[in-house]
């Protein structure tokens, strides 16, 4: 769909909707970057007509939407039924210089396909010709990246000249890397502070399994299974605010009702604001339920 077309489509909307909700959303599960939602299309005997889906905010990066175009053509015999549906994927700041990604899969449409967030267009997935239908949506979201230019220095030993030291070993790193990565490292290499003049930093509290962690982020763009709080509190305080977005999407997406307490302690004794919310935001629209929190906790009285 081009841009003129698209134009006509958003004019003719609110001239041909349904009278009544011809495209209803139904048990929807969200948590952190996945999202899970049954769509139930219905022809009510309208020539034509077109239903948006609400916005789904994936994250808080990106907002995920479905449109349905219904037509209806009655030859004196028979009624010919014809569906479009279309998907939308945008980022919701303008601000933000990252581009994401969906794997978007439908079981029941058969379909399976990668979106981006930059195009801001339309895309058809399906068409079919029936008057009532249900398909499912299943949407996973990532980050888009691009070979990163430090991969090749990962394993480098010769030209690194700084340190960063945690409580029970040290890893090496290159300055210019650590400088690109993070504004507060850049400002401290940058500077006349004591640790560029040391070459090393002591990093307080922090393990070497952690420093490592870092590192693999920092130069292969990858993310550990395990250990993904200590990363993330890195991530605050060196304000690499990709890296803390990739971490509590980890988190949320593997929290169930045994964790989700320990995951709002956390966030809230070190101030880990968009875990917070993430987590309470999978409370708020049911992907963690209440009653298996308080069972846990062994209050289900």
């Amino acid at each position: 769909m081009d841009e003129s077309e698209e134009e006509v489509f958003e004019e003719l909307e609110p001239f041909f909707s349904f009278k009544r909700d011809a495209m209803e959303t139904r048990e929807i599960k969200q948590k952190g970057c996945l999202l899970n939602v049954k769509l139930v299309v219905t022809n009510y005997n309208t020539p034509f007509a077109s239903k948006t889906s609400p916005e789904f905010v994936i994250s808080g990066a990106a907002v995920f939407q479905v449109r349905l175009v219904a037509a209806q053509v009655n030859n004196g015999h028979t009624i010919t039924y014809n569906n479009l549906l279309f998907v939308k994927f945008t980022k919701r700041r303008l601000t933000d210089d990252l581009t994401y990604m969906i794997l978007f899969n439908s079981a029941e449409l058969n379909v399976s396909q990668t979106f981006t967030s930059d195009d801001g267009t339309w895309h058809l997935i399906h068409e079919n010709k029936k008057q009532q239908f249900t398909f499912d949506v299943s949407v996973e979201m990532h980050l888009k990246e691009g070979t990163s230019s430090f991969a090749q220095l990962h394993g480098d030993t010769e030209l690194t000249d700084f340190e960063l030291r945690g409580e029970d070993g040290s890893v090496r790193m290159h300055r210019v890397v650590l400088a690109a990565a993070s504004p507060v490292l850049r400002r401290m290499l940058g500077g006349a502070w004591r640790e560029a003049a040391e070459g090393h930093v002591d990093v307080t509290g922090t393990s070497r399994a952690t420093l490592e962690h870092l590192k693999n982020y920092i130069y292969l763009h990858t993310l550990p299974q395990t250990g993904l709080e200590q990363l993330l509190l890195l991530s605050c305080y060196y304000m690499m605010p990709e890296l803390e977005r990739r971490c509590v999407s980890m988190l949320v997406r593997d929290m169930n009702a045994t964790n989700a307490c320990d995951l709002i302690e956390f966030a809230a004794k070190n101030n880990v604001k968009r875990l917070l919310l993430a987590v309470l935001e999978c409370v708020q629209n049911g992907a963690i339920s209440i009653t298996e929190i308080r069972d846990h906790l062994g209050d289900g009285e």
